[in-house]
């Protein structure tokens, strides 16, 4: 499994999920960094792309996720609950969260969490 600068986890549905990619692949390739998109999209075979320095993939097992994950010197996700558990339980405690536009749920989940020493980064910033 490779190692990433940044690691972005963006699971969730459409069309949220793919106008947060998008973003993300041209604030990554700003960047000029290795870095890696999870879609979180699972199905029994994994699909993987490249676009110049970001490598695209649609999920991972839980144990390569959580590698790359504390592995990675820049997380970003979505501020959804489950994710944020995920990241807690791995002993994470630091991402930049970018909550869905108008999901309150994500969004008082960012405010709490930025309380937790956390960065939160809205969709309209990327």
């Amino acid at each position: 499994m490779n190692i990433y600068k940044n690691v972005a986890v963006i699971s969730g549905l459409d069309p949220h999920r793919s106008i947060l990619q998008d973003k993300l692949l041209r604030f990554f390739s700003d960047k000029n960094e290795k870095s890696l998109i999870v879609e979180g999209r699972p199905s029994n075979d994994i699909s993987f792309r490249q676009q110049g320095n970001v490598d695209i993939v649609s999920h991972l097992d839980d144990s390569d996720l959580a590698f790359v994950i504390q592995n990675a010197d820049n997380i970003y996700c979505r501020s959804g609950y489950s994710t944020l558990m995920d990241l807690y339980a791995l002993g994470i405690n630091r991402a930049t969260l970018i909550p869905t536009p108008g999901q309150t749920e994500q969004e008082y989940l960012a405010k709490y969490f930025a309380q937790k020493g956390f960065d939160v980064m809205m969709q309209w910033e990327i």
